[in-house]
């Protein structure tokens, strides 16, 4: 009797073991139809599972920095801009396996533009970019879009063309609405005044081929207002951005705009943490969530906020919680940004 009891203490302790050393080896299960792609080091990006906040795969894909990334349509490549090979300070655009590097594919010429600013769309093979051409300077700088493998580019804007009867110069920060249909975008706005030019911030949404041009947003001081990071809610009735303001505190705001009448709503002091200002933010394809960074010299952590839409009414849901943390895993999560994917491979 003793010696049974002994084997069946023994065979309940290996059955533990056994279960506890599957559980170990399971691999880490992205509850989302998303990705988040985000910088890790100066030419290193990682992907994290929304779900979990945790790492996928760490990748330093075969290029000199990272200066902005993205997700391309079901998330099968990562983009990146990086300064072009040579040396020089122009950046290109780049495609590559997203959990590997490999397969580098250089999606614009040097000769062509440096790009500043992109996105990429959830519907199509296709990225949004806005750039100058390298012999033009800033005063040509435009928004484009281009098809992953390099085709089919379209400009979509024209510098000083007339917008509601405004002068857009500099169009920037470009952002597919979830649908496709639509680009959101920054642009300065010249309007002519007795005294020579008045310029205002403005947000401006158009079609995706360029066309129907609208104002939603446009900043009342000239001063004020250098719009970025702009993301769509994944419903397409608000867009959610970064903008600076001289004589705010903090002067890194985050505001929602309703794309229906232009309302604004204020929620910098929801993305504070422990007082400090948020510097990078998008939002999910799949859920009312913000993801962001806190400005925090040496390190980035990775947070998400909740909000909720009822009809056409924008509402922060409970406190900001923090999704992944420098200090665990010894990495930066900067510059975020989410697209969907196709699932587990």
């Amino acid at each position: 009797m003793k010696k049974f009891i002994k084997f069946a203490f023994f065979l309940i302790a290996l059955i533990i073991a056994l279960v506890g050393c599957d559980k170990e080896d399971e691999p880490v299960v992205n509850n989302d139809n998303s990705l988040i792609i985000a910088e890790a080091s100066e030419a290193k990006y990682v992907i994290v599972s929304p779900s979990t906040g945790a790492v996928l795969a760490e990748v330093q894909p075969n290029v000199i920095s990272i200066n902005k990334l993205a997700l391309g349509y079901n998330s099968q490549k990562a983009i990146v801009t990086s300064k072009e090979p040579g040396g020089s300070y122009v950046k290109v655009i780049f495609t590559c396996d997203r959990e590997t590097g490999d397969n580098l594919f250089q999606v614009t010429s040097e000769q062509m533009w440096d790009i500043q600013s992109m996105d990429a769309s959830r519907t199509t093979p296709s990225i949004v970019f806005h750039g100058h051409p390298v012999d033009g300077g800033a005063l040509t700088s435009n928004i484009f879009t281009i098809n992953l493998d390099g085709t089919n580019v379209q400009q979509l804007t024209q510098n000083k063309e007339l917008v509601e009867g405004i002068e857009l110069w500099w169009p920037y920060s470009p952002a597919f609405s979830p649908n496709g249909q639509k680009i959101a975008f920054r642009g300065n706005m010249r309007t002519p005044d007795p005294g020579g030019y008045w310029w205002g911030q403005s947000i401006i949404v158009m079609d995706v081929n360029g066309t129907n041009k609208h104002i939603l947003y446009n900043e009342p001081e000239a001063n004020s207002g250098t719009h970025r990071d702009i993301s769509w809610t994944r419903d397409g009735k608000f867009l959610v951005f970064l903008t600076t303001e001289g004589y705010s505190t903090p002067n890194e705001r985050v505001k929602v705009l309703r794309v229906e009448d232009g309302h604004i709503i204020d929620i910098t002091q929801n993305l504070m943490v422990d007082g400090l200002h948020t510097t990078n933010l998008c939002t999910s394809p799949t859920g009312n969530n913000i993801l962001f960074n806190k400005y925090q010299p040496g390190g980035g952590d990775l947070y998400v906020l909740d909000f909720v839409v009822n009809g056409n009414q924008f509402e922060i849901s409970g406190n900001y919680r923090m999704l992944a943390a420098y200090q665990d895993h010894q990495l930066h999560f900067g510059a975020p940004d989410c697209q969907l994917w196709d699932g587990i491979e």
